[in-house]
């Protein structure tokens, strides 16, 4: 009786451990596995149907790879803000407040982070994080040399971001001291721990085993582990920098517990737009007229 007991325990545990596995494998191969190129995906927006001037461009990252970007140009102005997609985004996912901050007067640069956009590869890891921040930081370094190679005085940085983007650019100004400005929309504070909500609300199990064995896998695959990229870790680094944040009450993706303690964290100058009866990134779509002069006016004021 005994020998049937263990051998049914070790079974079950056996089989327990191969599900776990196999739920780890699944979630973190959701993250950072590229999708393959849509068809429809190339008809897309671009500047030219908001009536925006714009150039293409190609600036290297970390790795050497080239991103490709948008630069809407006002020659003569200091002043620049980078904006970036969020996890599976894309550069066009940014044409709206990135048009209208290019009409308002700044120079604007989007870009399509590895693993995203028209460009992606299907060999390129997605880091949620530490890859796309390298790429953010890129971009950075490329509005320098293109103000130096034109003679112009030293760029002013502004960076706003969106989900994971705005995650880049507040650990990207954490890092950066030139980037003078940042809007952060639905940022989370800690990519293990948004990970780790997604996960128990979709699947209505526990965190563990199942979130330690994809820490081990996301590490493997993108040599970095979970815990290793935090907004929240980072933030204090940003004083006396102005951040802009803001976030729906009921954000499903992101709680909203994650923009409290960042904008705790956070020392310097500091806003906070909240809204309910709207889901993740979903402000810009309900306030849009609000949302543009909100943040026009958030970095006329900043970027001096």
């Amino acid at each position: 009786m005994w020998k049937k007991i263990a051998g049914g325990a070790v079974a079950g545990v056996a089989l327990f451990g191969a599900s776990s596995l196999g739920a780890a494998n699944y979630l973190v191969s959701k993250i950072v596995a590229p999708t393959a190129l849509n068809q429809a995906e190339k008809y897309n927006f671009t500047p030219y149907e908001l009536d925006s001037e714009y150039e293409e461009v190609l600036f290297p990252t970390a790795n050497g790879r080239l991103l490709s970007g948008w630069y809407l140009p006002h020659f003569g102005e200091s002043r620049v803000i980078i904006t970036v997609h969020g996890h599976r985004g894309r550069k066009e996912d940014m044409l709206g407040i990135s048009t209208f901050l290019w009409k308002a007067g700044f120079n604007v640069l989007m870009f399509d982070c590895r693993g995203h956009g028209l460009e992606r590869r299907s060999d390129e890891i997605i880091t949620l994080g530490h890859g796309e921040l390298e790429d953010f930081l890129a971009a950075v370094a490329f509005v320098r040399t293109r103000f130096a190679e034109e003679g112009s005085r030293k760029p002013i940085i502004g960076a706003l971001g969106g989900s994971l983007g705005a995650a880049v650019v507040l650990v990207g100004a954490s890092k950066d001291p030139d980037i003078q400005a940042v809007w952060a929309d639905s940022s989370f504070a800690s990519r293990q721990e948004v990970i780790a909500h997604n996960w128990t609300a979709t699947s209505h199990l526990p965190e563990r085993p199942v979130m330690d064995l994809a820490n081990l896998m996301f590490k493997f695959r993108t040599g970095k582990a979970l815990v290793d990229f935090s907004p929240l870790a980072e933030i204090s680094k940003m004083v006396p920098r102005p951040i802009f944040f803001m976030h729906a009450l009921d954000d499903a993706t992101t709680p909203v517990s994650h923009v409290h303690r960042l904008y705790a964290a956070a020392l310097g100058p500091k806003e906070l737009w909240l809204e309910d009866g709207i889901g993740h990134c979903g402000i810009y779509f309900k306030y849009r007229k609000e949302y543009r002069q909100r943040a026009i006016e958030f970095f006329k004021t900043w970027l001096l």
